[in-house]
């Protein structure tokens, strides 16, 4: 009797980021995301890669690659996941982040052409039925994903909040969520990483007094930073610094990048001769600028660590610079973050960060209140927590059980280890994989 098999061969359990989900059932398969990750030892721009050993002696039948939406923990490793690949399956994802990770696969001479769907698409591959859902997160256009398999449907729920009040305007397909609940769903797959907050996550929209403190009465330049696929973070610096006067400026391959994505893709508004090329910079006074740059996690060969050092080429560190942060810190990267906060301290620039104040970050995932709000409208027979510590899963456990959820029907795998379903709707904890995820140098 063939059992479905969900296997974590980025970890899985207890890990943020590295998201890759095998799903497998009959020698025929599918994958939900394909990211990287970050050590927790991390001292310079070293990545953690999925480990595909169980994908490749299986040698399944991999009918396609499904990503869920536009951050690097989700889809940056399919230039080095690609070309190990016994086969050369198709990759979906929604516009935004079909971009992204096709600009990635250019970057890298890749040829593999990503293709693009929309929530009223339905995918057919193999013995699997794909319906995506819009759902609200720190980067537009993110999907959940129902799959229909052949021993009951399974709502992948990667990262996500619910953003009742989202700066583009796209709130979450509620109807289509309540609507995936219809005939029952046999597993629920939920972001869990701030299952320990209560309430709800805030909106974006909430940090623009914020943005508009910092930039209130500032006579330098502010240098803006946060992860470059934060669109909905990068849009409302711009329109801050718009309505202050200043110019933009964009500084660092992954923000340059990104931002002529989105634009080009109507994600990001803004008026091109509001645009300032670095070169030109010295053509304005420091009260006329606003700098987006990259280098928010602390990257060793960023345009902000470079500049925190004296070592950019065009911009220099000046007293009247203020550098605004407006972004969390990846795990694994906190020592790498703060040694270039401590560099721009030490060189009397004004720095704004999450230690200094706490209304110029929101997440971008689900508190207590959400997650619970998904359980109840998905429904499910289990829940498996993911995208968080182990902690974050006990206590994802502990809300579904406020909700009438029985402990058996809370699923706490290892890492590593493989869930199972049979064709009865049971489940198994089955084998944990000897999981060696690669460790590279990404420059």
């Amino acid at each position: 009797m063939n059992k479905l098999r969900i296997v974590p061969l980025g970890g899985g359990p207890g890990t943020v980021t590295s998201n890759m989900w095998l799903y497998e059932y009959g020698g025929e398969a599918i994958i939900v995301d394909c990211g990287i990750g970050f050590p927790e030892d991390k001292v310079s721009d070293d990545i953690l890669l999925p480990d595909i050993t169980y994908l490749k002696t299986k040698h399944l039948q991999l009918h396609g690659i499904l990503l869920t939406h536009g951050h690097d923990d989700h889809y940056a490793a399919l230039p080095h996941i690609l070309p190990y690949l016994d086969s050369s399956p198709p990759i979906y994802g929604s516009r935004l982040t079909a971009a992204f990770a096709q600009d990635k696969l250019e970057e890298f001479g890749l040829k593999h052409k990503i293709q693009v769907i929309s929530e009223t698409d339905q995918i057919k591959l193999g013995p699997y039925r794909i319906d995506p859902i819009h759902i609200t997160h720190s980067v537009p256009d993110a999907f959940h994903y129902l799959i229909t398999t052949p021993v009951g449907k399974i709502y992948h729920g990667s990262d996500f909040k619910f953003d009742l009040t989202p700066l583009d305007h796209w709130p979450p397909n509620f109807a289509k969520i309540v609507a995936s609940s219809s005939g029952g769903v046999l597993c629920l797959l939920a972001d869990c990483l701030r299952s320990e907050r209560a309430g709800m996550t805030p909106s974006e929209v909430s940090l623009t007094p914020a943005l508009k403190r910092e930039l209130n009465h500032w006579g330098g330049r502010l240098i803006f930073t946060t992860m470059s696929s934060q669109i909905h973070r990068i849009q409302q610096a711009i329109d801050v610094a718009l309505g202050y006067g200043r110019r933009l400026c964009f500084i660092g391959r992954s923000m340059e990048r990104t931002s002529q994505i989105a634009r080009e893709l109507g994600y990001l508004r803004f008026p091109q001769k509001a645009v300032v090329k670095s070169n030109q910079l010295k053509r304005f006074k420091d009260f006329q600028l606003c700098l987006i740059i990259s280098g928010s996690q602390g990257q060793e060969a960023s345009s902000l660590t470079r500049y925190a050092g004296g070592k950019h080429k065009i911009i220099k560190p000046k007293v009247t610079d203020k550098i605004v942060y407006s972004t969390d810190i990846i795990p694994g990267n906190e020592q790498a973050v703060f040694k270039v906060i401590d560099k721009l301290v030490r060189l009397g620039t004004s720095v704004v960060y999450q230690e200094t104040t706490d209304d110029l970050h929101v997440s971008g995932h689900a508190s207590a209140t959400e997650q619970q709000l998904l359980m109840e409208l998905v429904n499910p027979q289990y829940l498996y927590p993911i995208g968080g510590s182990f902690r974050h899963m006990y206590r994802f456990a502990q809300l579904a059980k406020q909700l009438g959820f029985k402990q058996e029907q809370c699923l706490l795998p290892d890492f590593g280890q493989v869930v199972e379903f049979d064709e009865s709707g049971r489940s198994f904890l089955a084998e944990t994989l000897p999981l060696n995820l690669p460790r590279i140098n990404q420059n």
